[in-house]
């Protein structure tokens, strides 16, 4: 899963100030995709028509990683907490960083 950094930050404060120390508490997005997916959506909202992907096929693991979505309902219930930032608005912010700094 995919989740803002703005919002895991808001969510390590509050597990910090809201959660018992030592229990186990999941945090995590909403958004579930493969990285290659995530590529294509970033590629889309970039509005550049061009984009050359290359895979450098050594630095693929030799196994992927099996879904795996965290269960974030005992985190939710004792704070209150829920990502509230799409993955596009995410994305989006991330393009535009790059473009101002580029």
């Amino acid at each position: 899963t995919f989740a803002d950094a703005r919002d895991t930050v808001e969510a390590y404060w509050l597990l910090m100030n809201k959660c018992k120390y030592g229990d186990v508490y999941n945090i995590g997005g909403k958004t579930t995709m493969t990285i290659k997916e995530m590529l294509n959506r970033l590629i889309q909202l970039s509005e550049v028509n061009d984009i050359k992907i290359v895979v450098e096929q050594k630095r693929l693991r030799p196994s992927d990683v099996t879904l795996q979505i965290p269960c974030i309902d005992k985190f939710t219930k004792i704070t209150g907490w829920e990502p509230k930032i799409s993955f596009d608005t995410t994305l989006i912010d991330m393009i535009n960083y790059w473009r101002e700094k580029i």
